[in-house]
C-alpha cells in the first residue's frame, strides 16, 4: 500500500493531534497521505475522490460506527479500509490506540489480510400491492432494520423465496450479516455469528408472542417483509433502514426485497485476535 486516506471522526479526535500522529508517521515510512475533511463527505454517500484499491488504503479514526460509515462512503470501489478505535472496545475497528505505531508498521510492512464482508441490498418490489421496478437500491454492512416510523407495533408477512415463512406483530424485524450480528441483532437477542461467515439473521424486535425465534438463513435466500394490516385497521407508516441510514418509507400493503449484496466490505486484518477473544473481552468488560 502506498497511499493512504484518513477520515477523522471529529468527536472523537477534536484537536486532530492524533491524526497529524498518524499522518507524520505514514509520511515518515514513505507513504503518501490524504486527509479527507469532513465537509468533503458530509451527507454524501460516495467520496468522489479516485482511489485504486491495488494501491490504496482508507484509515479510519474512531470507531465501529466510524468504519460502518466510511464502508458506505466507498462502497463499489474495493478499496479496503482499516479503522483504528479511539473509543471504546469495538468489532470492526481493527487497531486500538495503544498501539497503533506496531500494527500500522505490520501494514506497511504488508503483514496484513484483506477480509471481504458480505453486505446486504434492499429494493422496493410492491407498492401497495402493485408491482414496481425501482432503480433504487440500499446497501447495509450490519444490518437492515423495518420498523415503525411512530414506533407502534407493525404486522408482519414474512417471506424465504417466496414462501411465507411467518406472520407475525413486532416492533420491528432486523435482517442482519454476520458482521451485524453483534450490533442491533445482538442487542435484541439474535444469535452471535463469526464475522466470515455467509449467512442472513432474521430477528424480531420485541415480538408478540412467545414462540418467536431468530431464523438462520442462507446467504443466497431472498427475504421479503410485507406490511399487513393489523385487526386494529390503523393506518402506520414504517420504513426500512440500512446501517441506520438511508432508508425506504413503507405504508400497508408494501413490500421490501432483503438479499445478500454483490458489493463487499473489504476489511484489513492486521491482528491475529480473533473474533471469540473479542468478544470475551467485551462480555468481561
Amino acid at each position: 500500500m502506498e497511499r493512504f486516506f484518513i477520515i477523522t471522526n471529529m468527536k472523537k479526535d477534536p484537536d486532530r493531534m492524533f491524526t497529524k500522529m498518524l499522518k507524520g508517521f505514514l509520511e515518515l515510512n514513505g507513504r503518501k497521505c490524504i486527509e479527507i475533511l469532513p465537509e468533503e463527505y458530509k451527507g454524501k454517500k460516495r467520496l468522489s475522490i479516485e482511489m485504486d484499491p491495488k494501491t490504496d488504503c482508507l484509515l479510519v479514526i474512531g470507531g465501529d460506527g466510524s468504519v460502518l460509515r466510511a464502508a458506505h462512503l466507498v462502497l463499489g470501489t474495493g478499496v479496503p479500509v482499516l479503522g483504528i478505535n479511539l473509543g471504546t472496545l469495538g468489532y470492526l475497528a481493527e487497531v486500538e490506540k495503544n498501539n497503533w505505531q506496531e500494527m500500522i508498521g505490520l501494514l506497511l510492512k504488508g503483514n496484513y489480510e484483506i477480509e471481504p464482508r458480505m453486505m446486504l441490498e434492499g429494493r422496493m418490489v410492491e407498492r401497495n400491492g402493485v408491482t414496481v421496478n425501482e432503480d433504487r437500491i440500499l446497501h447495509g454492512l450490519n444490518e437492515a432494520v423495518v420498523r415503525s416510523s411512530a414506533l407502534r407495533v407493525l404486522n408482519f408477512n414474512v417471506y424465504i423465496d417466496g414462501h411465507l415463512l411467518n406472520n407475525l406483530d413486532a416492533d420491528g424485524i432486523i435482517i442482519s450479516t454476520a458482521t451485524g450480528s453483534t450490533a442491533y441483532n445482538m442487542s435484541a437477542g439474535g444469535p452471535l455469528v463469526e464475522p466470515k461467515a455467509q449467512l442472513l439473521l432474521l430477528t424480531p424486535i420485541c415480538a408478540h408472542t412467545l414462540n418467536t425465534r431468530s431464523v438462520v438463513l442462507s446467504a443466497e435466500d431472498s427475504i421479503v417483509i410485507e406490511i399487513a394490516k393489523n385487526t386494529r385497521n390503523e393506518k402506520i407508516l414504517a420504513e426500512a433502514a440500512f446501517d441506520g441510514g438511508s432508508s425506504f418509507n413503507l405504508g400497508y400493503g408494501d413490500r421490501i426485497e432483503i438479499k445478500r449484496s454483490e458489493e463487499v466490505t473489504n476489511l484489513v486484518k492486521l491482528s491475529t485476535r480473533s473474533f471469540l477473544s473479542t468478544l470475551h473481552k467485551k462480555m468481561s468488560s
